[in-house]
């Protein structure tokens, strides 16, 4: 045990002896041995790079626009028409407005040979009147009937031209074989008011089979956007 004490001593000696003479430039011996340097190298720690994520946008989807549908046009069939043509024969179809006044407008002239014509009653009297005619500077499309066996009659048409109104009305009724007459109250579409007087009336010298009526142009007028 001493003895290995000893040595380990002595070796711990000689050792602290050549540092501490190497340390002071002292040479032992001829030869002086450089104990060589060991640089502990330096490891970098890599750098790691967060990876960015990029939020992908999102394109709202093209806008569809809905096309319009037209509405198909109305085809009118032809049907076999009740009635007799007028032939010689004058109408008078008026309207006097309730707070437009500045539209009260009267057309009164011939009819015959065109496309108005008369149906009469159980008694031979005109019970109706329906059709399309040009007279007194206007155009008008009209029916007019009366309401069974009471004194009374309705009636709606349109004029265009000299007066420009769509009138639908109600009032007393009066016929004989060779005239009508609706005198009475109603409303105007066109222009919009209330109708403080109708009247419509029609005198017949002569008639006869068959009625006479383009169905499809009269649709076409009375359907027409003012």
């Amino acid at each position: 045990m001493k003895r290995f004490l000893a040595v380990a001593v002595t070796g711990i000696t000689v050792t602290l002896a050549a540092w501490t003479g190497t340390a002071s430039g002292q040479v032992d011996g001829s030869t002086t041995t450089e104990t060589p340097t060991t640089e502990v190298p330096t490891t970098e720690a890599p750098t790691t790079e967060a990876p960015t994520t990029e939020t992908p946008t999102t394109e709202a989807p093209p806008t569809t626009e809905t096309p319009t549908t037209e509405a198909p046009p109305v085809t009118i069939e032809p049907v076999d028409l009740p009635g007799e043509q007028i032939t010689s024969g004058t109408m008078t179809v008026g309207a006097t407005y309730h707070t437009k006044s500045e539209n009260d407008c009267t057309l009164t002239g011939g009819v015959g040979g065109q496309e108005m014509n008369l149906v009469r009653d159980e008694a031979g009297n005109i019970g109706a009147v329906y059709g399309r005619a040009s007279f007194g500077g206007g155009n008008v499309g009209m029916l007019m009937i009366e309401l069974g066996p009471i004194p009374m009659a309705i009636t709606a048409y349109r004029a265009t031209g000299a007066c420009n109104h769509d009138v639908i009305g109600i009032g007393t009724y009066d016929a004989t074989p060779n005239g009508a007459t609706l005198d009475g109250i109603g409303y105007s579409g066109y222009p919009d008011d209330y109708l403080d007087k109708i009247k419509v009336g029609v005198q017949v010298s002569g008639s006869q089979a068959p009625a006479t009526l383009d169905l499809q142009s009269a649709y076409d007028f009375l359907t027409a956007p003012r």
